[in-house]
């Protein structure tokens, strides 16, 4: 497994352009690295000169952070998927003519067999096709990969066809295959040390090839899909972590596969805050613990004021049942003045009618007062107006009545006289 100290991943070597041509003279079509080590964005790789703190929120760092990557591809039940079922070689490397590998099992996934039976060109056929330079399939240059042999001389180029199909996997080893899903792509190299990419006969370039595959959820970018042998090994050897920030362990390795690299910049921001908020926390807490000796420094005064105002406390309380006490009896003084105060409005309300009563009784014999004064005046008026004649009437009656005394008497004598004379 290469070191990422020596040798760079595959995400950088994208962000610094393709590769320079590859010393066996292969098409510039790009031949990608087997699987290295962890993806660094330039965020992660470049380290900040100064210390200051990011002030963004939260929600702000969150959410500068790159989508995932999309995942390669989904193992859904029921869904279609992708096989590999044979190899066809053509005077590659040790096969003279045309070897057919296969076919593969539905769940083909590892070559396991003693040395010298063969595993080597099952797997370099595959690399060879998937665009891997020479070097890693063993060989110098690529006409290297020609067969050459002394019943097969003077061959000018070899072939390797992957052939695919779209398969629904059933219960068991049974699967259906997806009607005119069937395609193959293959690799043919020259002894000019050129190579020329065909997909089910048709002439394309690497990019069309990996558009393909990568459509398939084959990723030649990192090439995971295809461990070598001695590649295990130096995964098993791996540190669990990276010294520098250069190294490759385990984690950065998983970090690379996971897509989790994203991430490191936001943690660096976040990790730098708490950190700054942990040393503002300690410069608190050495405060806190000052004010804690001081305030056991008081314990003593405390306790006093406490004891202080304990007393004063209860010295209120007490004011307070005396005060209480004195409210009751208001109370209770107010609520007989109360009683006192209605019973008396109940006797000034029986009073006022009366009043009102006798107020009218005497409005009627003021009435009779005035229109009995009204006669007296009138008769006053009327005696003052015949009072002459009164006096006259009066003295005409005194003679009338001396007239009438005389003439009684008169009378009575002549009765007299006349009754003597009958006699």
């Amino acid at each position: 497994m290469p070191r990422k100290g020596t040798q760079p991943s595959t995400a950088r070597r994208r962000e610094e352009g393709p590769p320079p041509p590859s010393p066996d003279g292969a098409s510039s079509d790009a031949e990608p690295e087997p699987p290295s080590g962890r993806t660094e964005s330039p965020a992660t790789a470049a380290e900040t000169a100064s210390e200051e703190l990011d002030n963004r929120s939260l929600e702000e760092i969150l959410n500068s952070i790159p989508p995932p990557p999309p995942p390669a591809m989904t193992n859904e039940a029921g869904a279609p998927r992708l096989m590999i079922t044979h190899i066809v070689n053509q005077n590659f490397k040790s096969y003279a003519g045309e070897k057919i590998l296969g076919p593969f099992h539905k769940r083909f996934s590892c070559i396991i067999g003693p040395n010298g039976s063969g595993k080597s060109n099952v797997i370099d056929s595959m690399l060879f096709v998937f665009g891997y330079r020479a070097q890693k399939i063993r060989s110098k240059k690529l006409s290297v990969l020609i067969h050459n042999s002394d019943e097969h001389k003077d061959i000018q180029s070899c072939t390797v066809e992957v052939h695919f199909q779209k398969i629904i996997d059933k219960e068991g080893d049974d699967y259906e295959v997806i009607p005119n899903s069937n395609f193959y792509v293959s690799r043919t190299a020259c002894r000019d040390n050129t190579s020329v990419y065909h997909i089910s006969g048709k002439k394309k370039t690497f990019k069309d090839v990996g558009n393909l595959l990568r459509s398939h959820g084959i990723d030649l970018d990192h090439n995971r899909f295809l461990i070598l042998q001695g590649e295990v090994e130096q995964i098993a050897m791996m540190k669990p972590k990276g010294q520098t920030e250069h190294d490759e362990g385990m984690l950065e390795y998983l970090e690379d596969i996971i897509g989790c690299g994203r991430l490191n910049e936001p943690i660096k921001v976040l990790c730098r805050r708490v950190e700054i908020l942990n040393e503002h926390r300690g410069e608190k807490l050495n405060r806190v613990k000052m004010v804690e000796k001081e305030k056991d420094a008081l314990e003593g005064e405390k306790n006093i004021a406490i004891e202080f105002l304990t007393l004063e406390n209860e010295i209120f309380r007490k004011k307070n049942h005396v005060c209480q006490y004195y409210i009751y009896e208001l109370q209770k003084r107010i609520a007989e003045m109360e009683t006192q105060k209605e019973k008396i409005h109940e006797d000034t309300k029986e009073i006022n009618e009366k009043s009102n009563i006798l107020s009218n009784e005497m409005k009627a014999k003021n009435k009779d007062v005035k229109d009995t004064e009204k006669k007296l005046n009138k008769i006053t008026k009327f005696i003052e107006e015949n009072k002459e004649k009164f006096t006259q009437l009066d003295l005409e009656d005194v003679q009338v009545r001396e007239k009438l005394k005389h003439a009684t008497s008169k009378a009575k004598k002549t009765g007299e006289t006349t009754s003597k004379k009958k006699k």
